[in-house]
């Protein structure tokens, strides 16, 4: 059984691809590009380590913050679907403030720009994030789960619908939500996010809800129209090893520009 345990997230990836590979090829949104063997070199070593420093990080991030204080109250008691409703509107919300801040401020963006550096969106983009972005956003997401004494079976319920949507909202599939979009993200919706074009930049924050958006006015949502472009200007090195150390190079030179310290490389 332990090493069961341990295939269990390689897994559910190979089931997740079984299941989009095919939707994306039967039912794209745009053709796709031509193949590139560090692309997919990348983002395979962003599943295979990099989510590996993720589920790591974020289980000592959630017991540390669970250490801090006993749930402040408890919903365990209400109905399932009760349950379900508010972890969803407030987990959201909290992705969505924490996703805005990771935009605004520069030396977080360093990190949060390597999930933007695909200039390709299909449902491997989704896996394509750095370690200390995702640990950070996930226990921020985790936050009501942990405070609000939730039932096993709503946190499970809620964060089964989490993963498999969000891989929907980065996937290359023409698929619509029909009215039930004006409440939940669509894969159009989200991928205005990713659009590398101007009017197009710090939109459409929310995980898996518009409401914030459309709340805060950052709802971006052209009907029947697709982005252009994806990805980051000066994007970084198709490269796994690059993709997480670079945003720590970007980060120290930050500092050392707002700390007015001059930089002897140039010297």
């Amino acid at each position: 059984m332990e090493i069961w345990r341990h295939l269990d997230p390689y897994l559910t990836i190979l089931t997740i691809a079984a299941v989009f590979v095919p939707f994306e090829i039967l039912r794209p949104a745009r053709r796709r590009p031509d193949f590139s063997w560090a692309r997919y070199r990348t983002d395979l070593l962003h599943i295979l380590f990099g989510g590996f420093l993720i589920r790591f990080g974020t289980g000592l991030a959630v017991v540390f913050l669970a250490s801090l204080s006993a749930p402040v109250t408890s919903v365990a008691a209400m109905p399932i679907w009760v349950q379900f409703a508010i972890i969803l509107v407030l987990s959201d919300l909290c992705f969505w403030i924490a996703h805005r801040i990771y935009h605004a401020v520069p030396v977080l963006w360093e990190f949060h720009r390597i999930h933007h550096s695909s200039e390709h969106l299909d449902w491997l983009a989704a896996y394509r994030v750095h370690p200390a972005d995702q640990i950070v956003n996930s226990a921020i997401i985790a936050l009501p789960a942990i405070y609000l004494g939730f039932s096993p079976l709503a946190i499970v319920i809620y964060g089964l619908i989490y993963r498999w949507h969000s891989i929907l909202l980065h996937s290359n599939v023409d698929i619509d939500f029909g009215m039930l979009g004006r409440i939940v993200t669509t894969p159009r919706f989200h991928h205005w996010h990713h659009a590398n074009e101007a009017h197009a930049y710090d939109r459409n924050f929310g995980g898996q809800l518009v409401i914030w958006d459309k709340l805060f006015g950052t709802a971006l949502d052209p009907k029947g129209t697709r982005p252009e472009r994806y990805g980051v200007d000066n994007p970084p090195e198709e490269s796994f090893v690059d993709h997480m150390t670079s945003p720590f190079k970007a980060s120290f030179q930050h500092a050392r520009r707002h700390r007015n310290i001059p930089d002897r490389s140039a010297l």
